[in-house]
């Protein structure tokens, strides 16, 4: 059996819903994203899957979805869009205050991967996802997301790992199907 891994970097805030600790105030990681994947041949070029499809088809939309946003599950952002619309509005605000006129006030596009929502409200990045986002949750999700985009016939998606921490001690969750 052949296996190959790749991971990428991804800064981000989050929020743990109905946590029992600090876990329930908005705080941030630089988390790491990695994906393992495998087959017992390998197609005609030797690869299990060029390390750059994995790359371009799930760790960048994951990277282009979560980076430098807040994220936050579909329950709770429904209960708190109107107060991230001030606070967005607000941050951007400060780009005149700080700068003066002539800054793009413009917020990107809203778009979609697997479930999961980029929207800016006020201005300010924010991914939705289809639950409270924990790392055990986010390694599911990132293996569903793999999967549907890599495997086939002859490969498959062995895990999907979250890294939370990675300094001075790595603190990992990972999903594997059974």
């Amino acid at each position: 059996m052949y296996t190959i891994r790749k991971s990428l970097d991804i800064d981000f805030a989050h929020n743990i819903e109905g946590h029992r600790g600090a876990c329930i105030n908005v705080h941030g990681h630089t988390w790491k994203f990695e994906v393992e994947v495998s087959a017992s041949t390998l197609d005609k070029e030797g690869f299990v899957v060029d390390f750059k499809r994995l790359k371009r088809d799930v760790l960048e939309p994951c990277h282009r979805l979560l980076d430098h946003s807040l994220a936050i599950g579909a329950r709770l952002y429904d209960q708190v869009e109107p107060q991230l619309q001030e606070m967005g509005t607000a941050f951007l605000a400060s780009r005149v205050t700080v700068h003066g006129e002539g800054l793009p006030q413009e917020p990107g596009e809203e778009w979609e991967l697997f479930g999961a929502k980029g929207c800016y409200p006020g201005g300010m990045k924010v991914a939705i996802l289809p639950f409270s986002p924990t790392s055990e949750r986010l390694a599911k999700w990132l293996y569903g997301l793999a999967a549907e985009q890599l495997n086939d016939e002859r490969v498959r998606v062995s895990c999907a790992r979250i890294y939370e921490t990675l300094h001075p001690v790595e603190s990992v969750a990972e999903y594997r199907p059974r």
